[in-house]
């Protein structure tokens, strides 16, 4: 499978063109209220349904058990954050655990330093690792044809509501997305406090906990991988798995 390649090498590229895509609609074009509003509740069903549930919970630690409903409905959402398909980003992650805050750790602030901040991964997934989803058919169609997919979905959007529906609905959210993702790997390592001792220095920040639905219990997840409730104090408000309790079978 020679296409079998991660689509998250081209995320630095992606990031820093929506980023100016983005400052130069927000400068030369007028603003809707209702548009940004728009985006905002995109990302949260970006950032919650599709990364934090569906790619990071579910198909990265296999956490708790759904149906295949949620599964794919999960992941559709996880793929419009512009941060890769499932195959890519779980390959990632799985490493980021394997090599925790390593050399190998792909994404380290404390080997990568703030240039982690763009999404240079520079990163081949094992297949051994990602076995579980490059048998599936889905995810393997979504991998293949990711780019493809991406750019049907914008396209559809611009071509049925112009420039605006383009932007509050599909480029804006998975710039918020990509941002997000890159400043909580930076921040899970770098400040807040640690509920365990673990062989990394991952930290719980409820800053990031906000914007993330709950990722920011970083050193909960961490000293608990396979446990899909990130919050293990009564404070620490983890949106996410409130959605998992009604999915899990």
């Amino acid at each position: 499978m020679k296409y079998l390649i991660s689509n998250t090498s081209f995320l630095p590229i992606i990031q820093i063109t929506l980023t100016l895509g983005i400052l130069l609609f927000a400068l030369l074009v007028p603003q809707s209220g209702i548009g940004w509003l728009t985006s905002i509740l995109m990302y949260g069903m970006i950032g919650c349904f599709g990364i934090s549930i569906g790619y990071h919970r579910l198909l990265t630690h296999k956490a708790f058990k759904t149906s295949k409903f949620w599964e794919y409905f999960c992941t559709l959402w996880g793929m419009l954050a512009f941060t890769g398909s499932s195959i890519g980003w779980v390959g990632v992650h799985r490493d980021h655990h394997r090599y925790s805050d390593g050399i190998k750790d792909p994404h380290s602030p404390w080997h990568h330093g703030a240039k982690m901040l763009i999404a240079n991964y520079g990163f081949e997934p094992n297949k051994w690792a990602v076995r579980g989803l490059i048998t599936d058919k889905f995810h393997l169609f979504l991998h293949k044809y990711y780019f493809g997919l991406i750019s049907i979905w914008a396209f559809l959007f611009f071509y049925f509501g112009g420039l605006n529906a383009l932007m509050y609905w599909v480029l804006i959210p998975g710039c918020i997305s990509i941002w997000s993702s890159t400043i909580s790997n930076y921040m899970n390592h770098k400040w807040g406090y640690q509920n365990y001792t673990t062989r990394d220095r991952s930290r719980n920040n409820w800053l990031n906990a906000i914007f993330t639905f709950g990722e920011g219990w970083h050193n909960n997840h961490h000293a608990r991988p396979g446990d899909w409730n990130f919050g293990h104090k009564w404070w620490e408000f983890d949106l996410a798995s409130w959605f998992v309790r009604l999915m899990k079978r």
